[in-house]
């Protein structure tokens, strides 16, 4: 049995995973999936699978979805902030978290989704962040959309962390690269199955050298961390009977200095659903 027969008349949950710059890619799956007929009662993501999570449960159409993003380039949404960094670095604050203010990436949102709030959502969405505040992972499902989908979103070093709600919040892909439990949890026996997107690491296994040894090092193994957290949710929910498929997409390398690689990316995950739905489902193997 294919998997587009396992979901067909079946209520579906959609994970999309944090994947750097992977918006390209998640944009690509949503439109693949669609496509094909598959209308998911309700999407949950992490960083750039957030956004995209959020564009989706707003109802916005592939098609647009993916006009959006390959639209944008560095200076939309580049907003470094130099002096306020050196100031706020004396002064003890947050701002040195990150080189970008974030305004103009929360200018963009609020422009594009059509609606502002969770609540206003045409179907449930779930979007986690790791909280600097609480040392937790925060679920998000009220409120502001534009500032969770900021919050989800803000990489270390390149977003400074983000106040909302009077919690200082950081890219929830630190904590919880696809948060297939979070939905689980929230949803409860309203869904079915889950159908999971997920983005490995893009430099996947290699031993960090050079003068970028020590970051390149704390990356992957915060990436060995959050692939082992991801396989104990997958153990989790078969234990309690939830059926889960997870789909992986090996992208082209998207950055602010490649951002013409994105139609190449929406491509290539439009290709990844498109396959897996025609063949039997499989085992995530883990592979990063």
């Amino acid at each position: 049995m294919s998997l587009i027969d396992r979901l067909r008349g079946r209520r579906v949950g959609v994970v999309l995973s944090a994947g750097y710059f992977g918006f390209y890619g998640h944009a690509g799956f949503v439109d693949g999936l669609l496509s094909h007929g598959i209308t998911p009662r309700a999407w949950a993501g992490t960083s750039a699978g957030g956004m995209i999570a959020a564009f989706a449960a707003a109802g916005i159409a592939p098609a647009r979805m993916a006009e959006l993003i390959l639209q944008q380039r560095r200076e939309h949404f580049w907003d470094p902030d130099y002096l306020g960094i050196a100031v706020d670095a004396l002064r003890q604050g947050s701002r040195p978290s990150g080189l970008l203010k974030g305004e103009r990436f929360v200018e963009l949102l609020r422009q594009f989704l059509p609606v502002q709030t969770f609540e206003a959502l045409a179907v449930p969405l779930l979007l986690v962040a790791t909280n600097l505040s609480t040392q937790a992972p925060e679920v998000i499902q009220s409120g502001e959309l534009a500032s969770a989908v900021h919050a989800t979103c803000a990489y270390p070093g390149l977003f400074q962390a983000v106040r909302r709600q009077e919690q200082l919040l950081w890219d929830g892909g630190i904590v919880d690269k696809a948060p297939a439990l979070a939905l689980s949890d929230a949803q409860g026996s309203k869904l079915d199955v889950l159908l999971v997107h997920f983005l490995p690491s893009r430099d996947g296994a290699k031993e960090p050298t050079g003068a970028f040894a020590y970051p390149s090092g704390m990356a992957s193994g915060f990436a060995a961390i959050r692939k082992d957290h991801f396989r104990l949710q997958l153990a989790l929910l078969e234990a309690r009977g939830l059926e889960v498929h997870v789909v992986t997409s090996r992208l082209p390398g998207v950055s602010p200095s490649e951002m013409h690689k994105g139609p190449e990316a929406v491509a290539a995950g439009r290709a990844s659903i498109t396959d897996a739905l025609s063949r039997a489902p499989g085992l995530w193997t883990g592979e990063d």
